[in-house]
Formats: structure tokens, C-alpha cells, sequence
């Protein structure tokens, strides 16, 4: 080998070593940097060359800087941050809606409902009593209030979740749009020979952010790209295809089950590529449950409450509507007969006198109906003569605490399970700053060792030239 190899071979150390320490100064400057993968630079020896018949080496050559990443972790972490964002929002959409349920105070619809009834116990000791009769329109009122309370207060919430469809849907329009370009920036520069790796940390991290709000698969081609579909029951559609991206559009389509006045905004795709647009159905990720709490959980509640209302409206005014008023007159109604929902109860009197206690038109004192009214506080008219109404209600009740405290555990599960998959990424790809400054101690003198390597070199040039003169 002449001296001059050796020259060459010390300079390629230099260059090479320092590459290899601006590989560790990146993974240092990321170690907090979300998404980031470590990366190392693969040496190896660099082609041989052939003197006086004999082969010697020429050095060391880069063969790739690597980054390191598990495609099957990947996978799992997709997966798992679309239950998680499906649970969170589920979770965090019932524990709004619990307060409304709340029966601690003693002053919600259960409490008011018992009043209600038991203010006719009260006018049965007294029939002609102003007071009693003033109680029982003051209770009823306070019963449909809570009934309006609780129809507003859901509606609410359902009028919320439908609010954040759009908005949603622009963000998973920027992460697909955001997704696409990189994987036309990621095809562009591997096809040069270049070094895409924070490129491709970047978007695994868009495919993980993406799987939040909505679930989707994702396949990762030879030139770099990933493409990414999404499938639900109206079928599968291609999100991502390249440097293509699907769009999300929001569209009205019929009202809300909770009003019927709110338009409900349903989500439509145009796959990447172009083709038809189509409204999808999601019922995955922070997307699919808030549609799924807008469409089926919170409609559900409202329905059990509205059952409530039409069962005291219908047995109430039945039986009112043949007792006698104080006038006397039969046949009035104590609640519209039309108001048989949460939103709509009303008390159709406002005069104590057309309160109907009496079954006998020429006694006024009689207090059969006041008792007849008192008594369906206790008699099992709900879930098909198998419950009363406070024990209906109670059911409820219990329904929507279990669902809220089921949902909390889920939660908890799924942060624990993340945990465990984020710390089984960090293991693998994350950045160990201890194993960072030993390899920098470590290229800092193999950067020397080559520096002496040309000093030495170039020290046995300057010998042979003083030889020769």
C-alpha cells in the first residue's frame, strides 16, 4: 500500500466519522421530539484493492444510515390509539352528561317526581285546601321543568357532538393532505439515493395521529410510500395512494333524534385518486364516537326519560279527566294531552280550582281521585307493568353511572396498555442519551485515530522526499 493510500484511507475516516457524529448529535437534538426514530450509521470496509498480486483494504464506506423501527409495532400502536380515542371521547362525553343524572342532591326528576305524587297524598287530607291544591300545580311544574332540564341539557349534547363532526373532519383533511406530501417528498429523495429517515418519523407519527380520530390499515410500499384505507359498512376507500389524498367532506342529511330540528351532519369521502363520493359510516376513534354517542347513546338516554313523561302524562290525565273540579266540571286534563316528551310535558292548568280531587260532582270534599293519583307513584305502569316510575328511573339512573364508570376503567386499561407499547417503542427506537455520548466519545476518537493516521502518513512522505534530496 503507498503512502498515498494511506492518506486516502485517514481522510475517509475523517469523513466518515463525522458523519457518523452529526448521526448522534440529531438523535440528542430529538430525544424529546414525538415520533422520532434513532438512527446509527452502518459502516463497512470499503472495496479492496489489489497490490503487487496482494488484495489490501482501502478503508471504511457508509453503508446506509438506519433508523430504527418496528413495522409490527407500528401496527399495534395504530390499532391501539383508535380504541383509545374511541374510549377517551366516549368517556368524556358521559361524565358531561352524568351530572344530569345526579340523584345525591336529592332535587333531581326522580325527587321530583315522588313530590309530585305525594303533594296529591297531601290534598287527599284536604280536598278544598287552597294550600294543598297551590302544592300540587307548584310540584308539577317543578317535575316538567326537570323534565325540560334534562331534554335540554342532552340535546345539548348532542347538538355538541354534531358541532364537532366538522371540524374533526378538517383535521383528518389536513393529517391525509400532510400524509401525501410527505410520501411524494419521501419517494423523491430515497429515488436520488437520499436519506428520508425523519421524513418517514414524520409521517408514521401522521398514520398514528390519523388512527386516533378514525380507524384505518395502512401498507408500506418498496418506494417508500405508504398507502392508507379505511373500511366501515358501506365499504373501503382509499385514503392515501401515494402522493394522493381522499378528501372528507360534511353534509347535512335529516335532523337530530333529540330535537328534530337540528340538521345532522353526516361525514362523506372522496377517495384518493378521484372516484364517487360517498357518506361512510364511522363508529371507530374520537370521530366514530362522538357520532355514535350523537346517534345512539344520547338518543337512548332521552328516549328512557321520554317514556317517564308519556307514562305520567297518559295514567295522570286518565284518571283526572274523571274526577270533578271545585266548579264542578269533569273531564279536564291535568297535563296537554299532546305533551307526551321530556321537550313538550306542560301542565295544562294554572287555576287550583280545576284540580280534579273529587269522584263525586256533588261532593267536593271526596278525596277518591286525589288518592287514585297518589297511588300510581307506587304502582308498576313502566318496562311493561314490571316497575314503577321511580324505579324506572332509578334504573336509569344506575345505567348511566355504570356506563360512565365502565368507560373510565377502559380508559385506564388503554393508557396502561400505550404505556406498554410506547415503552416498547422507546426501548427500540427511542434515544438513549447515555448511548448517544459513549458513541460520540467513541467516533471522537476514531476521528483522532484517523487524523494520526494522515499526520503519520504525511510525517513518512516528508521522510522519503528528504531521503531522496
Amino acid at each position: 500500500m503507498s503512502l498515498s493510500a494511506a492518506l486516502e484511507i485517514g481522510k475517509a475516516g475523517l469523513r466518515i466519522y463525522q458523519v457518523a457524529t452529526e448521526v448522534a448529535s440529531e438523535n440528542i437534538a430529538n430525544v424529546n421530539t414525538p415520533g422520532y426514530s434513532r438512527q446509527r450509521v452502518v459502516l463497512a470496509t470499503a472495496p479492496p484493492t489489489t497490490h503487487n498480486g496482494f488484495p489490501l483494504g482501502s478503508g471504511v464506506q457508509i453503508q446506509t444510515v438506519e433508523r430504527y423501527y418496528d413495522s409490527l409495532l407500528q401496527k399495534q400502536l395504530v390499532n391501539a390509539g383508535t380504541t383509545s380515542g374511541y374510549d377517551e371521547k366516549k368517556a368524556e362525553v358521559l361524565q358531561q352528561i352524568e351530572p344530569i343524572f345526579n340523584e345525591l342532591a336529592q332535587d333531581g326528576l326522580g325527587a321530583s317526581i315522588s313530590d309530585f305524587f305525594n303533594s296529591w297524598q297531601d290534598l287527599s287530607l284536604n280536598p278544598t285546601g287552597g294550600a294543598e291544591r297551590q302544592s300540587v300545580l307548584s310540584n308539577a311544574q317543578i317535575m316538567t321543568d326537570q323534565f325540560h332540564y334534562i331534554y335540554r341539557t342532552l340535546n345539548d349534547a348532542a347538538i355538541a357532538q354534531n358541532d364537532a363532526v366538522e371540524p374533526m373532519a378538517d383535521d383528518i383533511n389536513n393529517i391525509l393532505s400532510n400524509i401525501a406530501q410527505l410520501n411524494g417528498q419521501i419517494e423523491v429523495t430515497e429515488m436520488i439515493s437520499g436519506n428520508a429517515n425523519e421524513m418517514r418519523d414524520e409521517r408514521d407519527y401522521l398514520v398514528r395521529q390519523l388512527a386516533e380520530n378514525m380507524a384505518v390499515s395502512f401498507t408500506e410500499n418498496a418506494d417508500g410510500t405508504t398507502d392508507i384505507s379505511y373500511t366501515d359498512g358501506t365499504g373501503t376507500y382509499s385514503l392515501v395512494d401515494g402522493s394522493a389524498a381522499a378528501t372528507l367532506s360534511v353534509i347535512n342529511s335529516g335532523t337530530l333524534a333529540t330535537d328534530g330540528t337540528t340538521p345532522r351532519k353526516v361525514v362523506q369521502v372522496t377517495p384518493a385518486g378521484g372516484g364517487a363520493t360517498t357518506t361512510i359510516a364511522p363508529t371507530t376513534g374520537t370521530l366514530g364516537s362522538v357520532m355514535v354517542m350523537r346517534d345512539t347513546t344520547i338518543p337512548g338516554y332521552l328516549t328512557q326519560v321520554n317514556g317517564i313523561a308519556s307514562s305520567i302524562v297518559t295514567e295522570v290525565n286518565a284518571i283526572h279527566s274523571t274526577g270533578f273540579t271545585l266548579v264542578p266540571s269533569t273531564g279536564v286534563n291535568f297535563f296537554t294531552n299532546t305533551g307526551t316528551t321530556a321537550r313538550t310535558i306542560t301542565v295544562a292548568i294554572s287555576d287550583t280550582n280545576l284540580i280534579a280531587a273529587s269522584q263525586d260532582a256533588t261532593s267536593p270534599g271526596d278525596n277518591s281521585n286525589a288518592l287514585e293519583l297518589a297511588a300510581l307513584l307506587n304502582e308498576k305502569t313502566m318496562s311493561g307493568g314490571t316497575s314503577t316510575y321511580n324505579n324506572y328511573y332509578d334504573g336509569l339512573v344506575a345505567q348511566v353511572g355504570l356506563d360512565v364508570q365502565s368507560a373510565q376503567k377502559v380508559v385506564k386499561q388503554d393508557e396502561a396498555f400505550m404505556k406498554q407499547l410506547t415503552t416498547l417503542r422507546d426501548s427500540n427506537s427511542g434515544v438513549s442519551l447515555d448511548e448517544e455520548l459513549t458513541d460520540l466519545i467513541k467516533f471522537q476518537r476514531s476521528y483522532q485515530a484517523s487524523a494520526k493516521l494522515i499526520t503519520t502518513a504525511g510525517e513518512m512522505l516528508d521522510t522519503l522526499i528528504n531521503m531522496v534530496q
